[in-house]
């Protein structure tokens, strides 16, 4: 659903201050409270409280580490909204942010106790860290971007794009874990894009499709699109490191994954 009308200055500073007040809380929660307070307020799934679930997505273990989470989500957010300006989708983009600030939190900290508190109990520490929902921010920003291509090409390029991003992010990851191109991971993405190409052609008798744009404003697109493509194969990167240990700290890919297929959940109800 667009907007019905353009937004107006106090409304474009409002979303401003809604982006922005994201990292001023990470950070005032690092450096403004005590130590006790954070690991309180951090999840410990070998002695979980209830509050924890929500509250360890807030808190950090080191300046890196928010420092990294910030950088993620301010890429994927301003990305986003960008997007979302766009396409006339301002009040989408709205909901959209406290949904994920609200529900990716618990989901995906609610994975973690389970895995790390009932499957690998033996396992000791705080999960604590925003990146899981920067990776449902990164998330929305793929849903937002398959929006924009539908609304300026329509549906079967948009279904066409948004099958072929995603398996080629699916082949970026594992690229990054196998040291390498995989023959068969890369023929089956090949192979995916290729079914996905031909049934959109033989839906349209074999007509190739037509823009009906001109040809600047169409490098323009391109060019723009590229851009998202690239910030999100970067996101990528950092959700899914190849060294999974650093400096005694597991990277938690299982959150980040849930994130990103959550933040897509939720960009996609928060639409209809």
């Amino acid at each position: 659903m667009t907007d019905a009308s353009p937004p107006t200055r106090h409304e474009l500073a409002g979303d401003l201050t809604l982006i922005l007040a994201v990292p001023a809380l990470l950070a005032s929660i690092y450096f403004l409270t005590p130590t006790t307070l954070q690991q309180q307020l951090a999840l410990r799934p070998s002695d979980p409280q209830w509050y924890s679930v929500f509250t360890a997505a807030y808190v950090h273990a080191g300046v890196d580490h928010l420092r990294g989470n910030v950088v993620g989500y301010l890429i994927a957010v301003s990305y986003a909204y960008w997007l979302c300006l766009y396409t006339d989708r301002r009040q989408w983009f709205r909901r959209t942010v406290i949904g994920l600030l609200v529900v990716t939190p618990i989901v995906v900290n609610g994975v973690d106790l389970l895995v790390f508190g009932t499957v690998l109990p033996e396992v000791e520490g705080y999960s604590r860290g925003f990146s899981g929902v920067v990776g449902g921010f990164g998330g929305f920003l793929l849903v937002a971007f398959i929006v924009a291509v539908w609304d300026t090409y329509g549906s079967e390029l948009a279904e066409v794009v948004g099958v072929s991003l995603v398996l080629l992010l699916l082949l970026l990851v594992s690229v990054v874990y196998a040291g390498g191109i995989q023959p068969i991971v890369a023929g089956l993405v090949t192979l995916g894009i290729g079914l996905q190409v031909v049934g959109s052609l033989y839906q349209r008798d074999w007509e190739l499709p037509t823009v009906d744009v001109a040809s600047r404003a169409f490098a323009f697109q391109l060019a723009s699109g590229g851009l998202v493509v690239t910030v999100l194969a970067f996101l990528v990167l950092q959700l899914f490191p190849a060294a999974l240990v650093e400096g005694g700290t597991l990277t938690n890919i299982v959150s980040h994954g849930i994130g990103i297929i959550l933040g897509s959940i939720i960009a996609y109800v928060t639409s209809i």
